[in-house]
């Protein structure tokens, strides 16, 4: 298991060796002031890991690496410049990173007056019909909200429905991102680092009004992140999987923080997802015309 909280930072202890257990500790801080940025994200694509910083922006993360010279870091953060370097040069040099923040140009935005229409999109439902796990903090999970308006709006507000299962009061961040070139999750949209819990289960809506996020033609993804909150929020729970012998068996696994409601709805496939260090996929299985979708809404408000 990762571990999350230490009290110092070091710079990396292990025995150089390929192939060997390589432990990457240190820091990442804002350029200009100093301050630490609070769960930044690390990812090694070519082994297709990583991890989130802790909220003092620490982080600690295992790795076994065959070849240090190639493999290569990603460290990012919302509305800052992402960071590549090799391995090699991390451990030779680095105790800790420093992001800058990026230049945003937005797409163009109308001014909402002070009277507006809302219209919400999304799944609405009261009740779940099953969950969505996680089994490590990192994945982003939630669906594509498409724009049958075809104007262009501002997202109001955006809501997640947590089940009882797990912790749902874990802390979480926000990602809304435009449609790619290739239909996946794209730029992000929300580019500020929004991380929000809620104080109980069940539908927990977020303002996000005064960030100004458009609701484009195109449509939109919206996301919860699970992000590094601590051990505590890891739990167990008994699942039934298939063995390679096509026997079913009951099996414990390891879950973390929050469970996102599902429910199974006929149409397209508007549920994607990822974890560190991979691509995004979607929930392409069809159970008789229907596809899973994560319950999640928006409140978008148009010009009257």
């Amino acid at each position: 298991m990762k571990k999350f909280l230490f009290t110092q930072i070091s710079l990396i202890f292990f025995n150089y060796c390929f192939g060997q257990n390589v432990t990457l500790n240190g820091k990442i801080e804002d350029a200009k002031t100093g301050k630490s940025l609070p769960y930044a994200t690390i990812e090694i694509f070519n082994l297709k890991t990583g991890t989130i910083a802790d909220n003092n922006g620490k982080f600690s993360l295992e790795i076994v690496s065959n070849n240090l010279r190639y493999d290569t870091i990603n460290f990012s953060y919302i509305g800052y410049k992402t960071v590549k370097m090799s391995i090699n040069d991390f451990i030779k040099a680095k105790k800790i990173v420093v992001l800058n923040e990026k230049t945003v140009i937005l797409n163009e935005i109308k001014i909402i007056p002070k009277k507006y229409l809302i219209s919400i999109v999304g799944i609405k439902d009261k009740k779940h019909r099953s969950v969505q796990y996680t089994s490590v903090f990192g994945a982003n999970k939630g669906n594509f909200l498409e724009n049958k308006k075809q104007k262009i709006g501002r997202i109001k507000s955006v809501s997640y429905y947590l089940c009882d299962d797990g912790y749902p009061t874990t802390p979480f961040r926000v990602r809304i991102y435009e449609l790619g070139k290739d239909k996946k999750p794209g730029k992000d949209l929300l580019n500020k680092n929004v991380v929000v819990s809620a104080q109980k289960s069940g539908w927990f809506k977020i303002d996000i009004f005064e960030y100004n996020v458009p609701f484009p033609k195109e449509g939109v993804f919206i996301m919860m992140e699970w992000i590094n909150s601590g051990d505590e929020f890891y739990f167990e729970r008994e699942v039934v999987v298939k063995g390679k012998d096509g026997q079913s068996k009951i099996v414990k696994r390891k879950y973390y923080g929050q469970s996102l409601g599902t429910i199974s709805k006929k149409g397209s496939v508007i549920m994607w997802g990822t974890t560190l260090g991979n691509k995004w996929v979607s929930y392409d299985f069809n159970y008789k015309g229907k596809y899973v979708n994560a319950m999640i809404n928006a409140e978008i408000a148009y010009e009257k």
